[in-house]
């Protein structure tokens, strides 16, 4: 009776596997196709933007959690303090380029890519650190 339990278990779970392996592979050839037709100039920036949001995963969740969180916190009397605090250490000590980078993950992520063109040529012109 066990053995009959964890085979009809096992094959479930092997069955999973293969169907979410299919999934990967499925997936990736889409990337592929989608970076194939990228390099040959076929997609434009709102479109690139459509993909990304149509293909949002747990990292976007992630985000927008970290996001809005200390936003909330701040209706919270308890927890402004500590939220103004953060914001200060982090506004005196993390460096331009961390920032710089984190903004980019988050226009790739969220895919405000066309915000981006005309941000990186406005800030290509300032020199970093400054």
């Amino acid at each position: 009776m066990y053995s009959t339990i964890i085979n009809t278990v096992t094959g479930l779970f092997q069955s999973y596997l293969t169907n979410k392996q299919h999934k990967a592979e499925l997936k990736q050839a889409i990337h592929k196709k989608q970076l194939d037709e990228i390099q040959q100039g076929n997609i434009s920036a709102t479109e690139l933007d459509s993909l990304s949001i149509q293909s949002r995963g747990w990292k976007d969740d992630f985000l927008l959690i970290v996001t809005v969180t200390p936003l909330v916190l701040c209706f919270v009397p308890e927890m402004g303090s500590h939220i103004k605090n953060g914001f200060d250490v982090l506004n005196a000590s993390v460096p331009e380029w961390y920032m710089v980078a984190l903004a980019l993950v988050y226009i790739d992520t969220f895919g405000f890519r066309r915000i981006l063109r005309k941000t990186l040529e406005n800030y290509s012109f300032k020199p970093i650190g400054k």
